[in-house]
């Protein structure tokens, strides 16, 4: 992964966290659970840059693996959200 794309998905991260400011009531379980991924996805990322420094191609391909997995998963949990949301506006009208 080049700097130039970790700085692309931090970005991305950054821009989801401006988000969560303002939230209204509680937040349910599944929201917590993908905002704890998108920090840990910060984490994996830095720690990505970091590896990058020394060359530490061990370290680098451990978190590259850690990311790959956070990212996909994360990527599922929002399609569900997504379509448990559609369907209850779509029960509700």
């Amino acid at each position: 992964m080049t700097n130039r794309k970790i700085n692309k998905e931090l970005e991305g991260v950054y821009k989801e966290r401006k988000k969560w400011n303002g939230g209204k009531g509680p937040l349910t379980k599944s929201v917590v659970k993908q905002r704890e991924l998108v920090l840990i996805k910060q984490n994996i990322l830095y720690r990505i840059e970091d590896a990058k420094l020394p060359g530490d191609k061990g370290e680098e391909s451990f978190n590259l693996a850690l990311y790959k997995i956070i990212n996909d998963y994360l990527k599922t949990i929002s399609e569900i959200y997504v379509k448990r949301r559609d369907n209850a506006i779509q029960t509700s009208n």
